[in-house]
């Protein structure tokens, strides 16, 4: 039964992976970077220089003023089972031209995605600005269409439910389709010294979904937790990884918290906590570092997670995803 409910994913090193971070305009290609953008630019020749001297680090990539380009990732997980696509097009304007550390990858873009899987479909408009190396925002509000289909939408009076695999497999004929709207705000704090990165991605989303009369929550799969219709989520990634080659190896912290109210039933003294916990490696691996072309830095990308608190999943078996990511130039990537 686990195989008919495909459905959402996480985010991003996003993530939305999951696994995919905020883009940079430029980042150095001698290390396979968790980012969803492709550094701009073509690879300068090596220079010949006598045995005993060193060789000169080459000069970083120019980054284009203005660039177009477009992001896939597609992934598929384990615990809960899931499969998605999810694609962006974006157009990208640098904002200062300076060499500094901190201001040389800085830019603001707008881009239309698209997500997609088996049991829903999600459109918008996404905004973002990197003001500084250390710090990025996304704003994104997505229109979001469940399809009734692999069991999904799911919804219930109030949040005391359960959620495990089995009650959504006992409940699989009451999945019915609707829409609704997901606004998302996604603060991150980035940093890279040497060969290690830390990045910590925050995300505050709203939803106002169309759920039948009398009931107020439902469950999403793409967090993996019972949500108030009309209400608030917050949800953490945050990565330790280092950066070696075409490889990245590290580790991922990720939590979701929903909050609920008076409208799903919960008030006064009473609490409700659906919130959930995981941890584990990831990794993954630069088949080539290719710039400003149609398919650049196609990367493989795993990960491993056990639950350190989920109300549902408290067996030792632990989440896994395998994901795909590209990026294709189609304008100033050169």
């Amino acid at each position: 039964m686990m195989l008919k409910r495909l459905s959402l994913s996480i985010c991003t090193l996003c993530l939305s992976l999951g696994l995919v971070s905020p883009a940079a305009a430029q980042q150095p290609t001698t290390a396979a970077q968790p980012s969803d953008v492709p550094t701009a630019g073509t690879p300068q020749p090596p220079e010949v220089t006598p045995a005993n001297e060193p060789s000169p680090i080459p000069p970083p990539r120019p980054i284009p003023n203005v660039r177009l380009y477009l992001t896939s990732f597609n992934l598929f997980r384990v615990n809960p089972i899931g499969l998605e696509t999810q694609n962006r097009l974006v157009i990208q304007k640098r904002l200062l031209d300076s060499e500094s550390v901190l201001f040389r990858d800085t830019f603001v873009n707008a881009a239309a995605l698209i997500k997609a899987n088996p049991a829903s479909l999600k459109v918008g408009p996404q905004f973002e600005i990197q003001p500084i190396a250390l710090f990025n925002v996304r704003a994104s509000y997505e229109y979001t269409r469940f399809l009734g289909t692999m069991g999904f939408l799911q919804s219930y009076p109030n949040p005391l439910q359960d959620f495990s695999d089995d009650a959504l497999d006992l409940g699989e004929d009451n999945a019915y389709s609707t829409s609704g709207h997901h606004f998302l705000i996604e603060p991150t704090l980035q940093a890279k010294v040497g060969p290690i990165a830390v990045r910590a991605k925050f995300s505050v989303e709203y939803w106002n979904l169309k759920l039948r009369d009398g009931e107020t929550t439902f469950y999403d799969p793409m967090l993996d937790s019972i949500l108030a219709g009309k209400g608030w989520v917050f949800t953490n990634d945050s990565d330790v990884v280092y950066l070696s080659g075409r490889w990245m190896l590290g580790a991922r912290f990720s939590a979701v918290w929903p909050r609920y109210n008076e409208d799903q039933g919960v008030s006064g003294n009473s609490t409700v906590d659906n919130s959930h916990m995981r941890v584990g490696p990831v990794a993954s691996y630069a088949f080539n570092t290719d710039e400003g072309t149609m398919f650049n830095r196609p990367t493989l990308l795993g990960m491993v997670a056990w639950y350190l608190k989920h109300p549902s999943r408290q067996e030792p078996m632990p989440y896994m995803l395998v994901g795909f990511s590209f990026n294709s130039d189609l304008m100033g990537g050169r």
